[in-house]
């Protein structure tokens, strides 16, 4: 261990500074070592303790001037923060401050440096990297606390974020020598949000789920994902647009469901049709009610009177009496005749949209098959947990490529699948036998800022409340979250202080580094403050589940995430490329 104590002393100590002045730069010179911004120092006292600094910044001292003449020695200060202490050989955090004055300064080296991750239990240790400062020490973390805690994953694009994400993924996923000679799966079980279809080829063995395989009955969704799918929520009658939306819903919920005895609501996972629906609502809007003695019910134009609106509406669009003032006909417009002409406009143009098929009209065994009903919920569920028909279609890693969704459906597709894994593990947590083992899922949004914003708008109102329960509750159910965004300041605060652990990379936005210093559990600005200058690849890993805030150089990663930048001036120097334009077109089309 390199020995500072002939050319450098300790001149101040606080509770989050020590100053160490180096008196001669020439002798420091002599020493041949390198000390830099990030390195770790060890400040000892006589009684045998130790304490452990990041070396923050330095300065130099000013020249003393004796008689005209500056000295031509220099001396100069090094801030450095302080990060834990050694006690016989024990790393901990905090605790006293070390003896005045100091005996030695050395540079900690690769002894010191491996004591800090060395408290980590056996089967909790967890490791994606080495120390950036010295690359023989592996920096580990409690992986209990890192997946069970909730996890950010923030830098600027281009900072290697999707490789950095799927090197955690890949190593938290890794079978053991024993599962991999066996041909049978660990219970790790990850559900990847892949906003633009990037994480196939970094888990060749997933289970993808795209438009082209996608199954999600619009009868899953709860009210807010409704009303946030079909409901425009600034239109002045748009009340009476959710009471008989929601009417209709549950009488067809009622009328389509086998068990008599069952309780329904609004937001059962039964199945209801979107026909009939529409139908009913038709029929609502074109209301005409008789008015001659003893009637005061909708009337038909055939004369009969409708006696109960669940047993007539659904069915078909149906054709009422005209409006009359005689008293031999007398009859007028139902209370919400013609109230829901935008809105069924708006049904008719959602479900004809061929793009939304996957959601509005999923079929059993493609496009004639029957629809999928409440018998199907488990097949349904199936896609998203890797618990698939049979045992050789399992997978421990699920990716739901978004690529392919329509944007204004997006939000509602991402909160749908939210809560149907935190509900199906609520429930597994609430009935399983004390001896079952549970069912951990970590969920992945990639790009989160896109579907989680920090804005109020009614759009992201569903998703936003489906994440933030989990923010807020998931843990206790064994579901966590990993949020990933390339502007953090646009992510709900409420699930990013969620969060007590974060990989940081590169962030050159001023806003969102500002942020994120702010959200970062520990104030270490030695580490902090390196947030505009990391390199690829390097991230600081700061929470719960490490001990000390690090600042660590990802492993490579051989299976990547298709993610490459084109790099336009290479190509720009090439031949012309010939491009199938037509072909384009046509699958544009379709």
């Amino acid at each position: 261990m390199t020995d500072l104590s002939d050319v450098a002393s300790v001149v101040s100590v606080a509770p989050d500074l020590v100053q160490i002045e180096v008196v001669s730069s020439e002798e420091y010179r002599d020493l041949n070592v390198e000390v830099e911004i990030g390195s770790y120092l060890k400040i000892s006292d006589d009684n045998g303790l130790s304490m452990v600094v990041i070396v923050k910044s330095y300065r130099i001292k000013d020249r003393p001037n004796v008689s005209g003449h500056e000295l031509a020695t220099l001396s100069f200060i090094i801030d450095t923060q302080p990060v834990g202490r050694l006690q016989k050989g024990k790393f901990s955090r905090g605790g006293k401050q070390i003896a005045i004055p100091p005996t030695r300064i050395e540079i900690a080296e690769r002894d010191v440096l491996e004591e800090i991750y060395s408290g980590v239990e056996g089967e909790k240790r967890f490791s994606f990297g080495s120390l950036a400062q010295n690359a023989a020490v592996r920096v580990v973390v409690d992986g209990d606390k890192f997946f069970g805690k909730h996890i950010g994953v923030i830098g600027s694009t281009g900072s290697g974020k999707s490789c950095t994400v799927a090197k955690i993924l890949q190593e938290g996923t890794k079978r053991s020598t024993e599962q991999q000679e066996g041909g049978i799966l660990n219970n790790s079980h990850v559900i990847i949000f892949d906003l633009h279809g990037e994480y196939r080829t970094a888990f060749p063995e997933a289970n993808v789920v795209d438009t082209n395989n996608l199954k999600l009955p619009y009868w899953l969704m709860n009210s807010e994902e409704l009303e946030e799918m079909f409901i425009e929520s600034h239109e002045n009658n748009s009340h009476n647009q959710i009471s008989q939306f929601r009417q209709a819903v549950i009488e067809n919920k009622k009328l389509h469901l086998r068990d008599v005895s069952r309780m329904v609501s609004y937001d059962s996972p039964v199945y209801f049709s979107l026909r009939e629906v529409i139908n009913y609502l038709s029929n609502l809007n074109s209301e005409v009610i008789g008015k001659l003695p003893g009637e005061s019910l909708p009337k038909l134009a055939n004369g009969d009177l409708v006696q109960s609106r669940s047993h007539y509406y659904f069915s078909d669009v149906l054709e009422f009496v005209q409006q009359s003032a005689s008293s031999a006909s007398k009859a007028s417009n139902g209370p919400f005749h013609g109230e829901f002409n935008r809105f069924l406009m708006r049904l008719d143009a959602r479900q004809n949209d061929m793009r939304l098929a996957f959601l509005l009209d999923p079929r059993r065994g493609g496009e004639a098959g029957a629809e999928y009903g409440t018998e199907d919920l488990a097949e349904i569920l199936g896609q998203f947990t890797g618990y698939g028909r049979n045992r050789e279609d399992r997978s421990n890693v699920t990716i739901i490529d978004l690529s392919g969704i329509p944007f204004e459906v997006l939000s509602v597709v991402v909160s749908l699948i939210t809560r149907l894994i935190f509900t199906f593990n609520f429930y597994l947590k609430k009935y399983k036998h004390s001896t079952e083992g549970d069912l951990p899922f970590l969920l992945v949004y990639e790009e989160a800022h896109n579907y989680i914003p920090q804005s109020d708008g009614a759009r992201y109102s569903s998703v936003k409340k489906a994440i933030e329960r989990i923010a807020k509750e998931g843990r206790k159910y064994g579901v966590s979250l990993m949020i990933v965004s390339q502007r953090p300041s646009e992510v709900s605060e409420t699930v990013f202080s969620q969060c007590n652990n974060f990989v940081a990379m590169r962030l050159t936005n001023p806003v969102d580094q500002h942020y994120v210093r702010r959200l970062l559990p520990d104030n270490v600005g030695a580490i902090t403050d390196a947030l505009p200058t990391l390199e690829k690849r390097e991230v600081i890993v700061i929470g719960d589940s490490i001990l000390i805030p690090s600042l660590v150089k990802v492993d490579y990663v051989e299976a990547r995430p298709d993610s490459r930048d084109i790099d336009f001036h290479t190509e720009w120097q090439r031949d012309w490329l010939d491009v199938a334009v037509q072909d384009i077109i046509e699958r544009w089309q379709e």
